[in-house]
């Protein structure tokens, strides 16, 4: 994405904005030109109306801005090694509503967990020569 011409202002054409102050006051628009130190707005209702810069915010500049300074990698840090990987399995409709019916009981804390913990007792079993059910 190539950098983006502003005028000393940060206002651009086509920027969306919301009008602070004034009659209009809480409407929304778009930017069409700027005369005289007042900005040209096309309102969300179809009016154009002269408001001074200084009236409005521009959300489109706001939204620039945080791009720019905007971290490489937002969220939580990553952890040395991976804990958990996303899947796509396919799990017959009656054995999750059952896992469903188990949490709300409080049998299990959670489908994923009953079936993380499930899956590893299987294979621990696998691996160390238990009996082989399938």
């Amino acid at each position: 994405m190539g950098e983006q011409l502003q005028d000393p202002s940060g206002f651009q054409l086509g920027d969306k904005i919301r009008v602070r102050f004034g009659p209009h006051a809480g409407a929304r628009g778009v930017i069409r030109t700027e005369l005289d130190g007042l900005l040209e707005i096309q309102l969300d209702e179809s009016d154009i109306v002269s408001i001074p810069a200084k009236d409005v915010t521009n959300y489109s500049l706001a939204a620039r801005r945080a791009w720019q300074v905007m971290p490489k990698r937002a969220g939580r840090p990553s952890l040395p090694v991976p804990r958990k990987k996303m899947v796509s399995i396919r799990i017959d409709v009656d054995v999750w509503n059952r896992l469903g019916e188990a949490v709300e009981l409080g049998l299990i804390p959670s489908r994923e967990e009953a079936v993380n913990s499930w899956l590893r007792e299987r294979l621990d079993s696998l691996f160390n020569g238990g009996p082989s059910q399938t």
